[in-house]
Parts: C-alpha cells; sequence; structure tokens
C-alpha cells in the first residue's frame, strides 16, 4: 500500500510540474526547484531546460523559469531575483554546459588544443544539436581558478588570498565540469549534453546520481521530481541513440536551448534604427583644443562634446534602457557625451581617414594618447570614444552588484552598453558628414585653424579597438552601417570564458568570491546567469552576424583581429572562439601555430583575416586560469613592436585585403 500511495502521490506532484508544451517529442516538465540528477549543488546542471516553461509569444517558443533556489546564496543570506533572467527566451549561446561531479578529472577528456575529438562519437563528453543530430565542438574543463588560486596563496606566492573560508581539499570537490564550446552555439537552438566514462584519481569511472541511474535505466524512483520526467529523458536518450552515442554508461545527460537572435538584439537595432532616423545626418557638438603633452608626431588634440540622444533612464553609472509602452526602448532627452581626438601631422599633407578608437578593460576615451604613434603610422585620425555601460566610471557598480549578490542588477552593464554602441555609431556619422561638407564645417575649421592646416576624409570611415576594445569592437561591427572595416587587437569572447584566464581579473576576485558560500561553483554559476544578460551587448549576442547572415538593415563587414600568443589578459583561446563564430576568417600564413577550423591561407587575401604574433612566451595554461607562471613580459599590448603590422591594418583599411608581411611567421625576429 506504502508503494502504491507512493507512486500516486509521485502522479499528482508530476502534474503539478507540467509545462503545457513540448521539447524534444517528450512532454516539458517546469522544476520548480533543484533538480535531483545533481544532487551536489542545486544550480546544476546549467544551463537546464527543466527550467523553462512554454510562451508562444517568444521565438523559440519558451522563457526561463528559473526559480530563486537556485540562484547563488551569499555568505549574508542574499539571493537575487531570478526575475531578469528570466524574460530571455532561451539560455546563452555562449556558455559552458555545467554539471558538478564530485571527484572528477579531466584524465581522457577533449582540450582546447584536442577539440576535434569531441567530434567523434566514443568522445566523453558530448554537446548534440537535438535539431540537426550532430556533434558540436566543444572542450571540457574542471575549474581550476580557485584550486590553482588557494595552492599558490598556500605557497607564499603573491596572489590574491581571497578563499579563506575553503581548504584546497574542500575546492577539489568544489570544481565545476565543464562543457566549453569552441564555436558559439546557434540561436534559438536545443542542445544535449551527455557526459560518460570520467573518472577519478585512481582510474575508476564515477558513478551517476541516483535521479539519473533511474532515468537512465528505467528503475522506479520515489522522488516525484524524476518520475515526472521520464518521458522527457526517454526522448533525450533516444537522440543521443540516434546519434550514435552509447547511451549505457552516460553519468549524467540533460538538455538546454539557446535564446534567440531577436532576444539578444531586438533592443540594440531599435535603438540604432531610431536614432538615425531621427538625425540622419548626426548631432550637434562643440570642439575645443585640448593643452596636453602630445607625441611629435601629433598635430594637436581636440575635445570633441556631442548632444547625443539619450535611451537610458539618465546618462549616468547604473542606468538602465528607458522603455517605451510597447517594450522596446525610447528615446529620454539627450545627454552630453565627449569625444578625445588625434590628428596626426600626416592629416597636414592629405586628408585622413577617421578611425573611432576603443578602449582597454574599464578604460575612457583618454586611451587614445597611446593611439598617436598608431596614428601616424596609419596615416588616420583617430577619436577615442567611452564604451559606456564597461567604461571607468561603471567599475563602482560592476563590482557591487557581483559582491552583494544582486545579481539581477548586473542588467544595468548591458543595458548602460546599448547606450554606448549607440555613441559610437553616433560620433561617427557626426564627424564624417562633418568632414564631408566642406570647409566651413565646424569641425574642418577646426582642423585647419589650430591643426595646421590637416584635413578629415569623411568617406573613409574604419575602426580601432584593443583588449576590451577588441571584444566589444565584434559587437560594434555586426551592427554599424557607416563603418564596413575593423580591427580588433587582441579580442575575444565571451566574457565567461575570459576573466578567469585574466590576470587583471585578480584585482576583481577579492571583491567577489568571498560574498559567496561555495566560491567555485557559485562564481561559475554567477558568470554564467549573467552572460545571459550581457549577450545583448557583448559579442556573444552578434559576432555570428558580422559577414554572413547580417542584421537586418545592416551591411556585411569584414574584420582583422590581431592575437599575441599566451595573452595574459585576454587568451587567445576567446580570441579563436571568435574567429570560428564569425566564420570565413583567414589565419594567415606563414603561421606560429595550426588552430583548430580556421584556414590557412598564402598571399594576398581579400575580406576577414587573423594574424597571430609569438613573442617568445610559453604556451598558456589549459585550464581556466591566467597564465600565472609565465614570467615574461605580458605580450598583451606588444603588437606595436611589429612595424610591418601597420603596413598590413594599412593595407587592410584602404582596399580590403591583407596578407602577412612579417619575415615568416610574425615572431620575435620581426621587432
Amino acid at each position: 500500500m506504502r508503494m502504491i500511495l507512493s507512486w500516486v502521490w509521485a502522479g499528482l506532484l508530476s502534474l503539478a510540474l507540467l509545462g503545457c508544451g513540448s521539447s524534444g517529442e517528450a512532454e516539458r516538465v517546469t522544476l520548480t526547484g533543484c533538480d535531483p540528477i545533481t544532487p551536489s549543488y542545486c544550480g546544476f546542471p546549467y544551463p537546464n531546460d527543466a527550467w523553462v516553461v512554454d510562451d508562444p509569444d517568444t521565438v523559440t517558443g519558451i522563457r526561463l523559469a528559473l526559480p530563486q533556489a537556485i540562484v547563488p546564496e551569499t555568505v549574508g543570506g542574499v539571493r537575487s531575483d531570478p526575475g531578469a533572467f528570466n524574460e530571455a527566451d532561451g539560455f546563452s549561446p555562449g556558455i559552458a554546459a555545467m554539471t558538478h561531479m564530485p571527484g572528477a578529472t579531466t584524465t581522457g577528456l577533449p582540450t582546447p588544443v584536442s577539440i576535434e575529438a569531441s567530434l567523434e562519437a566514443d568522445s566523453p563528453t558530448i554537446l548534440l544539436n537535438a535539431d540537426t543530430g550532430e556533434l558540436w565542438p566543444h572542450w571540457a574543463e574542471l575549474d581550476q581558478y580557485v584550486v590553482i588560486a588557494r595552492q599558490r596563496n598556500d605557497a607564499g606566492e603573491e596572489r590574491p588570498d581571497f578563499l579563506v573560508t575553503r581548504p584546497v581539499s574542500e575546492l577539489v570537490e568544489e570544481q565545476t565540469m565543464m562543457l566549453r564550446p569552441a564555436i558559439r552555439l546557434d540561436d534559438a537552438t536545443r542542445y544535449i549534453a551527455a557526459i560518460r566514462n570520467v573518472v577519478d584519481e585512481s582510474g575508476a569511472a564515477l558513478p551517476p546520481s541516483p535521479a539519473f541511474e533511474a532515468l537512465r535505466d528505467g528503475a522506479k524512483s520515489e522522488n516525484a521530481a524524476v518520475e515526472s520526467r521520464r518521458a522527457h529523458f526517454k526522448g533525450i536518450l533516444r537522440e543521443l541513440k540516434d546519434a550514435g552515442i552509447d547511451t549505457d554508461d552516460l553519468q549524467i545527460a540533460w538538455d538546454f536551448t539557446t535564446a534567440s537572435r531577436e532576444n539578444n538584439t531586438q533592443w540594440m537595432l531599435h535603438i540604432r534604427d531610431d536614432a538615425l532616423t531621427k538625425f540622419p545626418d548626426g548631432v550637434e557638438y562643440t570642439i575645443a583644443v585640448r593643452k596636453d603633452a602630445l607625441e611629435e608626431t601629433t598635430a594637436c588634440a581636440l575635445e570633441i562634446a556631442f548632444d547625443m540622444p539619450l535611451y537610458t533612464t539618465n546618462g549616468l553609472a547604473g542606468s538602465t534602457l528607458n522603455f517605451g509602452p510597447d517594450g522596446m526602448p525610447e528615446q529620454n532627452g539627450t545627454f552630453e557625451y565627449n569625444a578625445t581626438m588625434i590628428v596626426p601631422k600626416v592629416a597636414q599633407d592629405a586628408a585622413a581617414p577617421l578611425v573611432a578608437v576603443g578602449h582597454g578593460l574599464l578604460g575612457d576615451r583618454g586611451q587614445v594618447f597611446g593611439f598617436q604613434l598608431i596614428a601616424d603610422a596609419l596615416q588616420v585620425i583617430g577619436f577615442g570614444l567611452d564604451h559606456t555601460g564597461f567604461a571607468a566610471d561603471d567599475t563602482p557598480n560592476i563590482v557591487d552588484v557581483l559582491s552583494t549578490g544582486n545579481l539581477a542588477g548586473f542588467r544595468a552593464v548591458p543595458e548602460r552598453m546599448h547606450q554606448g554602441h549607440l555613441n559610437f555609431l553616433m560620433a561617427m556619422r557626426t564627424l564624417s558628414r562633418e568632414a564631408e561638407g566642406g570647409a566651413t564645417t565646424m569641425l574642418n575649421q577646426k582642423l585647419a585653424d589650430d591643426c595646421g592646416g590637416a584635413q578629415a576624409d569623411g568617406s573613409k570611415r574604419y575602426y580601432f579597438g584593443g583588449s576590451q576594445g577588441g571584444i566589444l569592437g565584434a559587437s560594434l561591427m555586426a551592427i554599424w552601417t557607416d563603418v564596413e572595416r575593423g580591427v580588433l587587437a587582441v579580442p575575444g569572447q565571451s566574457y565567461n570564458v575570459l576573466l578567469n584566464r585574466a590576470q587583471p581579473f585578480d584585482a576583481f576576485a577579492p571583491l567577489i568570491y568571498p560574498s559567496y558560500r561555495w566560491n567555485g561553483l557559485d562564481m561559475q554559476l554567477n558568470l554564467a546567469l549573467v552572460q545571459g544578460l550581457w549577450d545583448r551587448a557583448e559579442p556573444t549576442g552578434y559576432s555570428k552576424y558580422i559577414r554572413t547572415d547580417t542584421l537586418p538593415g545592416t551591411p556585411a563587414h569584414d574584420v582583422f583581429i590581431q592575437v599575441s600568443k599566451s595573452d595574459h589578459q585576454v587568451t587567445n583561446f576567446g580570441a579563436h572562439i571568435m574567429a570560428r563564430t564569425i566564420g570565413g576568417i583567414a589565419n594567415l600564413a606563414p603561421t606560429i601555430r595550426t588552430v583548430w577550423d580556421i584556414d590557412e591561407v598564402t598571399g594576398v587575401h581579400t575580406g576577414s583575416a587573423m594574424v597571430e604574433i609569438d613573442f617568445g612566451n610559453p604556451d598558456a595554461p589549459l585550464e581556466n586560469t591566467p597564465p600565472w607562471a609565465d614570467d615574461m613580459e605580458d605580450p598583451h599590448g606588444r603588437a606595436t613592436e611589429v612595424l610591418v603590422l601597420a603596413d598590413m591594418l594599412s593595407q587592410f583599411y584602404e582596399t580590403g585585403t591583407v596578407e602577412n608581411l612579417c619575415d615568416g611567421p610574425c615572431d620575435e625576429n620581426d621587432l
């Protein structure tokens, strides 16, 4: 009788958990709490279609329904409201499929340098496109950041001591297992993640959780959530088998659906189109000469103040988009936005192209002064702009959000970044139209009177961004209507890939990690959660559409990606993800190494390309840590030492073609 009653109770609870749609030919169940297939950590596996509901008004037909119980809790007992995340119609296409497997090792798993192994049917880790039945390239990694950081602290090395609440033995148990896509996943697509044959340090295979074992083997379970999901998991197992995947030894499997392109891009495109319609020739501005110490090659520096259309609640850090009754951002007056322009002396001899310049991590437009020698070498006029939303004045807000547990407040970062992207577009529209307007325009008069008769060629418009400017430049190059060629120096995507692997993250980790109960697991879930918001502004939502399948009303663009081997600040693995996601990027031969799925080309190439430079640094660690052991000079900003690189960039800007002009592979011999 007790067993019969338990079955009845399980059935009744199952009905309460059921959604109203279907996924993978099996009825959807929406959990209102933890997923028992990963019993050791409530928020995993993630992303996970157990936490979605059907919504016929979205592109994907679903909407996230993350319960508050899975959101990481701070040591002060704070859990963010998940409402901001639940506005999305799917999960970020740029995050890893994550779970917790206590005692796991990475023995035999695909790595960032053996990605091709993940496409074999016998791979221990599987990412399967459930719509096409195709395996998706990826690598597997266990979170090493927390473990290695603490070990280095214990050894007395100068690393931030931010893990004082956990001994190393416990941190090993806190390691997240991550299946990291080597190419950003497709939009509005359902995927299946599956793991098998993962072993512990003794070489013994880890057992599946009781809940997953019951689902895999068809055994009865006293857990109502397990019983309610049998039909769905039967569909998952069938789809894996249809793809040639043996399911008998699975340790865990689950499915998830990525957000739509519209989910990530519609606000930005609406803002762009609205502003360019209202201000087709640009906006009003004032211009003044700056009194800075300049390089010998620079004629003058100018400060330009734009009366920029505002689409956030105010012009300050922490502001969010100003939504109208139709649910789309609407203009909220104007605000002052400044640019700093560097005019090289070569512009006195011939009209120089205009180049918008993006700054580094949480920097500002003033970093354009470091562009002076490059402007001279490229014979361009550069103007630096703040990446509003992720600039210096946004730093306190970002730290506050991540350290206090108010993760939903992170929405202010990408929403204000929409304004930042618009600022770049409108500044270029304004200055290029002014440059084309004849001698009487304010810009041309200032160049003539205060910059020694310099001239700007408004018909030639380009972008140059380094580090963060290279990262966010990929978003700009997918939406710009006036600029069709851009240089992305030392870039990468997505931020949840980049942060743990960046040495500058050392400064932020002590402010964030101690705030959470389970440093490693909580932080990986935090990064995944905020990535779902960030996609609306950073390259994950946009880079796929730079060259092909372009966004509505947007021309195709070409980019030149420059990578410094073993970069201490932006991991090469992120740059390679970006290049593969953009697609059609040619690695200019002779190369310093072969990069999986990026074709090498010799001679003159028309279109988008990548060049990698080897400054002699050792290979970067495969794990998600910075190259802490690399005591050589950080190669992040050393590309300017390769003099022929300027000729390569000039050729790309001027003709749309590029070639490797180094003496062999670009390395120390070209310094």
